[in-house]
């Protein structure tokens, strides 16, 4: 008889460990393609328009992002999770060249459940189209258009970039990102982040109820920026030599200012707040800043 921890009884036990080993491998790769499911391959939409067509996307739950290009024609490639969620488009006229392009995702399977119902977008569009994005679930990125832009999620996050036309931009719970915009942004929303980087734009409007609100730039001459938060802090981020009239207020928070104001003989406080009320070198544009219970920040860039 072999006495325990011989050769031969180690490597029986060595030879039983590899082969439960390889088992729980094979059952963990069974498992994990049942529960990811087949790559879906994406659905790809091409057609000829002008140069500022219509374009109208409505979707689900996913990532849409729509960029600008130099062709006069629409490219969509559009991936779904699984077959229980399908992508339609339709061009109108539906012969020749398009002038406007509906594109919805629907779902053919209601019992696949909701995460089964994502599409994802990438959609390449003439610059000066004029596009509508309605996201229920996702991040919207849109880059580089001039024509108007509306878009709207209701749990997701919106980024624009480099937009020269009208924005139109509303998130219920997500952050909103605004990145160098040259025409009219109007931003709202309720519990997420607002921002607003190196803006061109004469007129600008963002309201969040419990956001906080960044801007970062400069103001243009003959400019008119309204930024208002009911709980949230605004911080505002301004060059040295930037121009402005300013009227800050907030009922029951606090003013930060770090900026030389010259302040008015009609300066007024609200009850019970704090307001500022004046101007900074020639005062070109026109700022006004509401928060009821937030902090108003000003500072200017190092």
């Amino acid at each position: 008889m072999r006495a325990p921890g011989s050769p031969a009884k180690t490597l029986q036990t060595r030879l039983s460990s590899q082969l439960w080993l390889r088992i729980l491998v094979s059952f963990l790769s069974i498992g994990c393609f049942a529960a990811t499911g087949p790559d879906q391959p994406p659905k790809v939409f091409e057609f000829q328009t002008g140069p500022g067509p219509s374009v109208t996307i409505s979707n689900l739950r996913g990532q849409v992002t729509v960029r600008s290009w130099s062709k006069q024609g629409v490219r969509a490639s559009c991936t779904v999770a699984s077959p229980a969620v399908e992508v339609d488009a339709e061009p109108m006229p539906a012969n020749g060249r398009a002038e406007r392009i509906q594109f919805s995702t629907h779902v053919v399977d209601p019992s696949a459940g909701a995460d089964a119902a994502t599409a994802d977008y990438v959609v390449d569009v003439p610059a000066g189209t004029n596009l509508e994005v309605r996201n229920r679930q996702g991040h919207i990125q849109v880059e580089g258009l001039s024509g108007e832009t509306w878009v709207e999620t209701v749990g997701g996050s919106i980024t624009v970039a480099d937009a020269s036309g009208h924005l139109d931009v509303h998130s219920l719970g997500g952050d909103v990102e605004i990145d160098r915009p040259a025409g009219h942004v109007e931003a709202s929303t309720i519990t997420g982040n607002l921002e607003f980087l190196d803006p061109t734009s004469t007129k600008i409007r963002g309201t969040t109820t419990s956001g906080h609100i960044l801007y970062q730039g400069d103001f243009s001459p003959g400019g008119n920026y309204m930024l208002s938060a009911y709980s949230g802090d605004l911080d505002i981020v301004c060059p040295a030599s930037a121009s402005f009239e300013i009227h800050a207020q907030s009922v029951k928070g606090r003013l930060d200012n770090g900026v030389d104001v010259i302040r008015s003989q009609h300066d007024a406080t609200p009850r019970g707040g704090i307001g500022l009320l004046g101007t900074r070198n020639q005062g070109k544009a026109r700022l006004d800043l509401r928060s009821y219970s937030g902090t108003i920040r000003l500072r200017t860039m190092r």
